[in-house]
């Protein structure tokens, strides 16, 4: 029985350990979506952390309205986690009245050549021009 409780205490003391790492606090970000300098009035942006740049955290996405403007939201809390994030934009936009769709190299976060970093403690507003 000894035994045991000699044996728990360093495992104990690791969860514990363990349990102590937090995630970073969700600042906020919003922006407005540009395709070619028109508003895209519709669609999805995601924000992916990037590790390769030292981000870390969960994907953060928004829902792009008919302004252009979209605000991110991390599961369903708002904000998104500080550090480089990879952006993908799956989008539309109205020209001559009819929609028309992104290319779809912006969905691809390796086609899109959108980065950019979430800064912490302050409200983010990140436009994206894509061309």
């Amino acid at each position: 029985m000894r035994l045991c409780r000699i044996a728990l205490v360093p495992l104990l003391t690791l969860l514990l350990a363990g349990c102590d790492k937090s995630e970073p606090a969700l600042v906020p970000v919003t922006g407005t979506v540009y395709y070619q300098g028109e508003v895209v009035t519709g669609g999805t942006v995601v924000f992916a952390p990037d590790p390769a740049r030292g981000g870390g955290g969960a994907l953060a996405h928004g829902v792009i309205g008919p302004d252009g403007r979209y605000t991110l939201h991390t599961d369903d809390a708002p904000g998104a986690a500080p550090g480089w994030h990879r952006v993908t934009v799956a989008g539309q936009l109205t020209r001559n009245g009819r929609p028309l769709r992104l290319p779809e190299r912006y969905c691809d976060p390796e086609l899109s050549r959108q980065a950019h970093l979430v800064r912490p403690g302050s409200d983010n507003v990140i436009d994206l021009h894509l061309d």
